[in-house]
């Protein structure tokens, strides 16, 4: 048998079927191709502040009154559920064909001081966002801040527009908290 060689287990048609090659070859892509993202992305954080003239009591009236928002809130339109702790609450944002649904879970309610929820888009770990609005109370009234923090697999560079457009959204949230705190009578 001159010229013919033994096969060794590198040679995938010596030990497996070209199907079974074929799947460890889809399986050991897809592995690779999601620690190329894992490797590249990042976090990313959003952050909005804004002093209000009222106490933080009255502030938190504002935003923990998930029934009015559709009253004055520009960016989350819609509140189903209760701001209680370990609570899955839907989330509107934006209206008519633009809008978007998200069922975060609340994970921190301290009255007057913090509310914060965790969502995700399709399953956790691709894209979340933990949502905070914090009050302290400061000479005068309020300070209010909003912090958006993003991650998972699709965060990093591609997320730019998004992270702008949540803190443009932030913006006009914190001025119509504002506005809706400071125009209640005292």
């Amino acid at each position: 048998m001159a010229g013919s060689r033994k096969r060794t287990a590198t040679d995938y048609g010596a030990n497996m079927s070209l199907p079974k090659w074929w799947l460890k070859s889809v399986i050991a892509s897809v592995v690779g191709i999601v620690g190329v993202f894992f490797i590249m992305h990042e976090d990313s954080s959003v952050r909005a502040d804004v002093l209000i003239a009222r106490p933080p009591s009255d502030v938190w009236n504002v935003i923990s009154d998930s029934a009015a928002y559709p009253d004055w809130n520009p960016f989350i339109t819609r509140v189903d559920g209760d701001f209680r702790e370990g609570a899955t609450i839907r989330i509107v944002l934006g209206s008519g064909s633009d809008s978007m649904v998200f069922k975060p879970t609340v994970l921190l309610v301290r009255p007057g001081q913090d509310l914060c929820w965790r969502g995700s888009v399709w399953i956790r770990g691709v894209f979340d966002g933990k949502h905070c609005i914090h009050l302290t109370a400061v000479p005068g009234g309020t300070h209010l801040e909003q912090t958006e923090r993003f991650s998972g697999l699709l965060v990093g560079p591609l997320t730019k527009d998004v992270v702008e457009d949540t803190r443009r959204s932030f913006q006009a949230m914190n001025t119509a908290v504002k506005l809706r705190a400071e125009s209640k009578a005292p």
